[in-house]
């Protein structure tokens, strides 16, 4: 299996409603979609997820780096050296990471292709059903309790709760959400960096008296203010999770080492892909560090691609992957499927996907 040609195009899949949190709205999935293909006609798919807000990374920055970067440097080669390919790709450029993460998924779904079995299978998984949070989106207190309690309606088993627009009304949100579903479904909330030291204080002290149960608070504070983070941790008794500080290993060495976050919410978009998010896995694992495994506003073929990576790795307390059930209609044929509110994993060999639908404009080849 020689590396010989990609082709990339741009997807637009609608939301049935907006996603919105403390850093952006937004009404549809916009990705980057790539087919890698070999000498031997085989296929492996890749998407990435442009995300200013977060990565830095828009449509046309991952083009060009997927374009005249990284892919000129794997052409060629057979995926048979895999090891190589993926250190190729890491290498390829500075920063870029959902670039990198796409080419990296294509690589992984030809490797398992190349060995005749699910990728969930080829990384050491053995579940091919996940639970996925759902995710409230930021709206008023009574239409986010009245989505929460539709979500719970609909089978899910979690909700992760977006807040950080404004303090006050960020503990009103909360309490009508409890009041809505009750107080035994587990709720996690994110600020996605909109809160101060401060105010995350006074929400966390807020949720400890108020008894609302939350079960983790996810990146209170920005992303670079890592002081402020640990001040946090050390001041209340809430499980605090970092997102958008933990891109790298390097990050994730730092957070725990320094004992500034609880946990780790991994990402392939942050990370470039499979092969650091492993990394990532292993160095929270040797601290029993617990993880969530979370995503952007991804298309179906990033999202089995991270369920591949999660099942089975038991440190992984929360799977983070309702974009899945955001979209109003799954074009992609193949791969990983919503079935009564949990990820079903296909059993063809690598990612399973068949085919792309008419989803795709694609717009350049090599």
């Amino acid at each position: 299996m020689i590396i010989a040609s990609i082709s990339i195009g741009r997807t637009k899949i609608p939301l049935k409603r907006p996603f919105i949190t403390a850093l952006r709205r937004a009404d549809f999935v916009e990705d980057i979609v790539v087919q890698v293909k070999t000498v031997c006609g085989k296929t492996g798919y890749g998407s990435a997820a442009p995300t200013p807000a977060i990565t830095g990374d828009t449509q046309d920055s991952i083009i060009s780096a997927i374009k005249n970067y990284i892919f000129p440097r794997i052409k060629d080669k057979p995926i048979f050296e895999f090891e190589n390919l993926l250190n190729i790709v890491q290498t390829s450029c500075i920063n870029n990471t959902s670039a990198k993460a796409c080419i990296d998924m294509a690589l992984h779904d030809l490797i398992a292709q190349y060995c005749n079995i699910p990728l969930y299978q080829f990384l050491g998984g053995n579940q091919r059903f996940i639970d996925t949070v759902n995710t409230v989106s930021v709206k008023d207190p009574v239409d986010m309790a009245k989505d929460a309690l539709v979500f719970i309606q609909e089978g899910f088993k979690i909700l992760k709760i977006k807040v950080g627009l404004n303090p006050h009304d960020d503990i009103e949100r909360l309490k009508a959400i409890r009041e809505a579903v009750g107080y035994s479904i587990p709720v996690l909330t994110d600020a996605n960096q909109g809160w101060t030291a401060k105010d995350a204080l006074m929400v966390i002290n807020a949720i400890e008296t108020e008894k609302l149960n939350v079960a983790l608070i996810e990146q209170p504070v920005k992303a670079w203010d890592l002081d402020s983070m640990k001040y946090i941790r050390e001041n209340t008794n809430s499980f605090i999770m970092a997102d958008e500080s933990c891109f790298s290993p390097r990050d994730a060495f730092k957070i725990i080492s320094e004992k500034i976050a609880d946990g780790l919410n991994i990402k392939l978009m942050k990370c470039g892909g499979i092969y650091n998010a492993k990394s990532i896995y292993s160095m929270a694992s040797t601290f029993n560090i617990p993880c969530m495994a979370g995503c952007m506003l991804e298309s179906p073929i990033g999202l089995t691609a991270m369920a591949s990576f999660v099942s089975g790795r038991s440190l992984i307390k929360y799977a983070d992957l309702d974009p899945i059930y955001m979209i109003k209609e799954n074009p992609i044929a193949g791969g990983a499927r919503l079935k009564d509110a949990r990820i079903e994993l296909p059993e063809k060999p690598g990612l399973g996907i068949e085919s792309l639908g008419n989803c795709i404009d694609f717009i350049c080849e090599s």
